[in-house]
C-alpha cells in the first residue's frame, strides 16, 4: 500500500498579524507625535533652551563622570555671569569718573570765566588814577597809582553788565585799559595818548 502523502502545514498567521498592529500603532504614534495643537507642546518644541538627559545607571564611576560634568558645567556658566557682571560694572565706573571729570572741567571753565581782571599799563611816567566797577554797579577808585602797571581782579556774575574802567595818565605818554576773563578771553581793551589823557574800556 503505498504511502499517504502528508498534507501541507498551514502557516501560522498570528505573527503577521501581530506586525501589522505593531506597525500601525507606531505609525499613530510618529503622527501623534509630531503635532504641535498643544500650545503647552508647541512652546516647548518651540523652545530654543533644552534640557540635558537624565542619566540612570547603577555604575558609580559612571555617575560621577555625570555629576562632574554637570559640576562643570554649572561652574562655567556662573563664571561667565560673574566675568558679564564685572565687565559691565567696570564701564559703568569709568563712565561715572568720566562724567565727573568732564563736570569738574566744566565747573572750573565756569569759574574762570567769572573771574574779572582790569588792568592799566602807560608809556608815560605814571598813572593818575583808575576807576572801575564792581558786581551791583559798585564803584571803586584808586589813586596816585605807582608803577606803571596797574591789575586787580574781582569775581563777577555771569553776565557783562556792569563790567566797566576808565584810567588817566600822569603826565604825557599813551595809557592802555584792557578787561580780561580769567579763561583769557579779553572783554575790552583801547589806548589814550596824550598829557592827562583819559582812556575808558567796557
Amino acid at each position: 500500500m503505498p504511502p499517504v502523502p502528508e498534507s501541507p502545514k498551514k502557516r501560522k498567521k498570528w505573527p503577521w498579524i501581530t506586525g501589522a498592529v505593531v506597525t500601525v500603532l507606531l505609525i499613530i504614534a510618529i503622527a501623534d507625535g509630531g503635532k504641535t495643537d498643544d500650545p503647552g507642546r508647541a512652546a516647548i518644541s518651540g523652545s530654543t533652551l533644552t534640557s540635558p538627559p537624565i542619566v540612570t545607571t547603577s555604575d558609580p564611576a559612571v555617575a560621577a563622570s555625570v555629576s562632574s560634568a554637570a559640576e562643570a558645567a554649572r561652574e562655567s556658566v556662573s563664571r561667565s555671569f560673574a566675568e558679564s557682571a564685572s565687565r559691565s560694572s567696570e564701564v559703568e565706573r569709568k563712565s561715572s569718573e568720566a562724567a565727573i571729570a568732564q563736570r569738574k572741567a566744566d565747573e572750573e571753565e565756569a569759574s574762570k570765566a567769572r573771574k574779572i581782571t582790569y588792568s592799566v599799563t602807560t608809556t608815560g611816567s605814571g598813572i593818575s588814577s583808575v576807576t572801575y566797577l564792581k558786581p551791583g554797579f559798585n564803584i571803586s577808585q584808586e589813586t596816585n597809582v605807582r608803577g606803571k602797571k596797574w591789575s586787580t581782579t574781582i569775581e563777577s556774575d555771569e553776565s557783562a553788565l556792569g563790567i566797566n574802567m576808565n584810567a588817566q595818565n600822569a603826565g604825557g605818554g599813551t595809557i592802555t585799559c584792557r578787561i580780561s576773563r580769567g579763561d583769557g578771553t579779553t572783554i575790552a581793551e583801547n589806548s589814550s595818548s596824550g598829557a592827562y589823557a583819559v582812556v575808558s574800556c567796557g
